[in-house]
């Protein structure tokens, strides 16, 4: 595959599908090997949910554009894991991630 075919971008959201299901961001792409570094927040399989916080190298083809974008409930959850983890690059692109309000003023 080459570069100008690849349909993902670093910091988009990607689903990896498997014996879990494995749901995380892309953050580096290797098209030499034609994989993305993804890293992984969330793993599911049947109704088990867990949270998790690790980056793996999925290939090219097992890799799927994740078709919702995550709630705000969802990006809240995900900050305070960032936090957690002491986190500080993940926890500044998921704030960003936030819909802006609008500043209020007394």
């Amino acid at each position: 595959m080459a570069q100008s075919e690849s349909v993902f971008k670093k910091g988009e959201w990607v689903v990896l599908k498997g014996r879990y299901k494995w749901i995380g961001f892309i953050t580096a792409i290797s098209y030499a090997l034609e994989e993305y570094e993804v890293h992984i927040v969330r793993k599911e399989q049947d109704n088990d949910v867990s949270f998790v916080n690790l980056s793996i190298w999925a290939d090219f083809e097992d890799t799927e554009l994740m078709e919702s974008q995550l709630s705000e409930g969802n990006l809240h959850q995900l900050i305070d894991m960032a936090l957690d983890t002491k986190d500080r690059e993940w926890f500044l692109q998921l704030q960003s991630m936030l819909p802006k309000s609008e500043e209020l003023r007394l």
